[in-house]
């Protein structure tokens, strides 16, 4: 008797348990709240630097006290961690639990949505983590299932540091091949593409159990100018926009994507809104992130987004140079943005102290009906039932976090996960060219050049790893150099002496294409190496290892092969169990020399048009090699 009175009292209690978490409601929740407490649910600051005692910006790596009292003080939306709160997966272990631990010491508090920008490729926040070989890679491997198989291997890494979800997949078309900030972290020109991708990416991060946010609404993929150092303009109409860079988007919808970014872009065909620059104190457009016909009208209106909107970062300088900090808040929630990233720059010595500030600005401007009350009731209910569907209304529990630290150490970065990322990376490699000279003679000299002494050790690991795997001689010698450090004479030599060369290209711009640029010098050596190359009857394979447009640069090149990512690496990732984990790294160019040295075949496919080019790496009208093309 005494036993089945125990069970029942256990029973009991519970029940009673459960129904006090039923009971905690987005309603519950909501009709308790003061102003300032809304107002903070709409926000997701970063706490990415501090300014210490001489005067030095330093990144956070744990939790400081002035951050741990602002989170006690206001409950925040979410946080957004970067690369300098993950510097190890340790690290970002523990300051992403005691961030929501301080956000918890308020009884009955949401969680936070903790996001990070782990796109894969390009854009990477954990510092142990598998960087992938990004989204142009995965648009020329054109396989679903790759595709899907990275967002869900991100998702798991970034869950078991402990975040909620990613600010991925890019679903920008990059269709202007000048474009200064997505360019390779798109998967393609082609709008269909990039919608078959981005859901695949989607479905991985669900699988997951992560969260993802598409971005940037309605396109950054035509744009000529960085929105973190500018404010760009795209005249397109609405219905140019529906029948090209909003396809992907209302697909990703579809598919139940879970958050959208906003672009800091000014469309003046569609938002007729203006605003007095605070800058020039000219007339400006107001960006989509700022833009009630794009949030409201045209996202949740006519194409059906249920989930949160997020803008991108307010400190960027679209925003923060041209609009003054208070109407840049009611413009964004009376547009319909639900969460508010980087509202204000915590760095500076005053920064937590700016950050309170604006949630007291804006909850005073709140009650004194200068910003719609009734757009922030609307926000905060959107993002407090985006959190009950998600459990995130229950009370954060750390768990075993010894237990989940070592689970990080051991699966993010994981030596499983980089050989998955270095198929990947293998499956994007496209040959665009190739006149006998692929594949290569082993018993011929080989050297390679790259641009980056970053690079150097990616070469060397490409030439260890095609020689364990016995696809090189073991006692082939295949040297490296790091072409800015080689003087004429040097490079002179090395061209007669060498019957194959391998040179690298790294484009981040077009710019660096025009050899009478100022960061057009490697551009112009390369076309020095190529002459003397063939001046003494040898031959040249060339590696595109970041924008593909470079393919069409340099025409007299022997060989051709995009590799779409040009990160390099700081120590052997072999080393691993040695260092506790490796600092990431990117794939790509050690696939492309892998395969080049190997005699694989290189199976990428174009996932851009290659336009022609003048020899001053200026863009023609005529295609090189069409989106689809590869050897």
């Amino acid at each position: 008797m005494k036993e089945i009175l125990i069970v029942l009292l256990t029973a009991v209690l519970a029940l009673t348990f459960c129904v006090g978490i039923s009971e905690r409601t987005t309603e519950s929740i909501f009709e308790n709240m003061t102003t300032e407490q809304k107002v903070a649910q709409l926000l997701m600051p970063a706490f990415f630097y501090y300014t210490n005692e001489e005067g030095k910006t330093v990144g956070v790596q744990e939790i400081r006290p002035e951050i741990e009292e602002i989170l006690n003080k206001y409950g925040f939306g979410g946080v957004i961690f970067n690369l300098q709160n993950a510097q190890t997966n340790e690290l970002a272990v523990r300051f992403a639990d005691a961030v929501q631990r301080a956000n918890a010491s308020v009884p009955g508090r949401p969680q936070l949505i903790t996001c990070t920008d782990q796109e894969g490729g390009y854009v990477t926040r954990l510092g142990n983590g598998t960087q992938f070989p990004g989204n142009m890679a995965l648009g020329a491997a054109d396989d679903i299932c790759l595709t899907e198989k990275a967002g869900r291997l991100i998702g798991e890494e970034i869950r078991t540091i402990g975040y909620s979800g990613t600010f991925s997949p890019v679903v920008d078309v990059n269709n202007n091949p000048a474009n200064p900030v997505i360019g390779i972290r798109s998967f393609g020109d082609d709008p269909a593409e990039v919608a078959k991708h981005g859901e695949a990416f989607i479905r991985g991060l669900h699988e997951s159990g992560a969260i993802a946010a598409i971005k940037h609404f309605p396109g950054h993929g035509d744009t000529s100018t960085d929105s973190h150092t500018g404010l760009p303009l795209v005249s397109k109409t609405y219905e140019e926009l529906k029948e090209f860079e909003l396809i992907p988007f209302q697909a990703c919808i579809d598919a139940g994507v879970d958050m959208v970014m906003t672009a800091h872009i000014v469309y003046p065909e569609v938002e007729t809104g203006t605003y007095i620059s605070i800058e020039t104190g000219g007339e400006i457009g107001l960006p989509a992130t700022l833009s009630r016909t794009f949030l409201t009208d045209i996202l949740r209106g006519e194409m059906g987004f249920k989930g949160l909107i997020v803008s991108d970062a307010m400190d960027m300088d679209a925003i923060a140079k041209h609009f003054a900090v208070m109407d840049t808040a009611k413009l964004a929630i009376e547009a319909g943005v639900d969460l508010i990233l980087l509202p204000v720059n915590t760095a500076p010595p005053k920064g937590i102290e700016e950050l309170d500030w604006y949630i007291r600005e804006v909850a005073r401007m709140v009650d004194n009906g200068v910003i719609s009350r009734k757009a922030v009731d609307a926000a905060v209910l959107r993002v407090l039932t985006f959190k009950q569907e998600r459990g995130m209304l229950n009370p954060y529990e750390s768990g075993d976090l010894e237990a989940r630290v070592k689970m990080a150490v051991e699966t993010v970065g994981s030596a499983a996960h980089h050989i998955e990322e270095f198929e990947m990376a293998k499956a994007a490699v496209t040959l665009v060219k190739n006149e006998q000279m692929l594949p290569m003679n082993a018993g011929e000299s080989i050297a390679v050049l790259v641009p980056f002494a970053s690079e150097l050790k990616s070469v060397e690991y490409a030439v260890n790893l095609a020689k364990q795997d016995g696809k090189l001689p073991a006692e082939n010698v295949i040297p490296v150099y790091h072409l800015d450090a080689m003087t004429v004479s040097e490079l002179e030599k090395l061209c007669k002496e060498t019957k194959n060369i391998i040179a690298v290209s790294t484009a981040y711009s077009l710019k660096e294409l025009d050899p009478s640029e100022k960061n057009g010098s490697d551009s112009a050596m390369l076309d020095t190496v190529i002459t003397m190359t063939h001046a003494a009857g040898n031959r040249i394979a060339l590696i595109s290892a970041q924008l593909p447009y470079d393919a069409a640069r340099y025409p007299s090149a022997d060989a051709i092969a995009v590799a779409y990512g040009a990160r390099g690496m700081s120590e052997d990732p072999r080393e691993r169990e040695k260092n506790n984990g490796v600092m990431q790294y990117g794939p790509n160019i050690p696939a492309a020399i892998y395969l080049m040295l190997s005699g694989e075949p290189m199976n990428g496919h174009l996932p851009v048009n290659i336009p022609c080019m003048d020899e001053n790496g200026h863009l023609l009208d005529t295609i090189l090699y069409e989106r689809g093309f590869g050897l």
